[in-house]
């Protein structure tokens, strides 16, 4: 492996680190809306977010196919990173 390809392991590992954040941060906003039953403008504030969170992931999975990897259907970027398992 060279320098550049190192960075590049920090650099996706950093990016999924701060993905799986931020949805952990967005899944604890929609908890807490779910909570309250009447519409506000926080709802409204939370439809966008979610919006552009299905269009960025949905430009990631269309890379993903452009680039011949195969994205994981269901699951978030970041949940891979823990998914191995030894025997």
């Amino acid at each position: 492996m060279t320098d550049l390809d190192v960075q590049d392991v920090r650099d996706v590992f950093a990016k999924q680190k701060q993905e799986l954040l931020t949805h952990q941060q967005l899944m604890a906003k929609m908890k807490r809306l779910t909570d309250n039953p009447n519409m506000t403008k926080e709802d409204l504030e939370m439809y966008e977010q979610l919006k552009e969170a299905v269009t960025a992931r949905h430009e990631r999975n269309e890379k993903a196919k452009r680039l011949g990897l195969v994205p994981e259907a269901g699951q978030h970027p970041a949940s891979h990173v823990h998914s191995h398992q030894t025997n």
